[in-house]
């Protein structure tokens, strides 16, 4: 008895009885997205793992006692740019940067202080003006200025 490697097969068969519609299997790769697993070859789609597993093959075949190549995964090493040879090409991963490295970068304390300009869209600017809310900010800011005469404080613990 051998076993298939088939995706979502998984039995034991006798290789003499192999036939062309003895195997129920995916084609398809799995696939997982945000909660949802599946296959690619179904539209069936679950957020159970032990569901998943059990999702019936979509196509009928051969057992196939190969296995499967393993996917190709990069080497790492210890340096600090990490380099992966897959079919001839240089992958080279960049890893963060040192604390030094960002300290060199920093200004120094010393310089002076400059504000930062701040950006406002075209769009906000026109909301702004439809609503109103920069004329009715400033009036508002003008009215507190302003206190009439025999008003009495609104700070908790003030009599006067």
């Amino acid at each position: 008895m051998a076993l298939c490697y088939n995706k979502g097969c998984g039995e034991k068969f006798d290789p003499s009885k192999n036939k062309d519609d003895s195997c129920i299997f995916h084609p398809g790769i799995p696939i997982f997205h945000d909660a949802l697993k599946g296959w690619s070859c179904c539209k069936k789609r679950t957020t159970d793992f032990s569901e998943f597993l059990s999702i019936k093959g979509c196509t009928r075949g051969r057992h196939s006692n190969v296995k499967p190549q393993e996917p190709l995964r990069p080497e790492v090493s210890s340096d600090k740019g990490q380099i992966s040879h897959t079919n001839g090409q240089e992958i080279i991963y960049q890893g963060p940067k040192s604390a030094e490295a960002l300290q060199k970068e920093r200004p120094s304390s010393d310089q002076p202080l400059t504000k930062l300009p701040h950006k406002v869209s075209a769009s906000l600017l026109q909301e702004l003006q439809k609503l109103g809310l920069s004329n009715s900010a400033e009036s508002e800011k003008k009215e507190s200025e302003n206190v009439m005469h025999g008003t009495r404080c609104k700070n908790t613990g003030c009599k006067t």
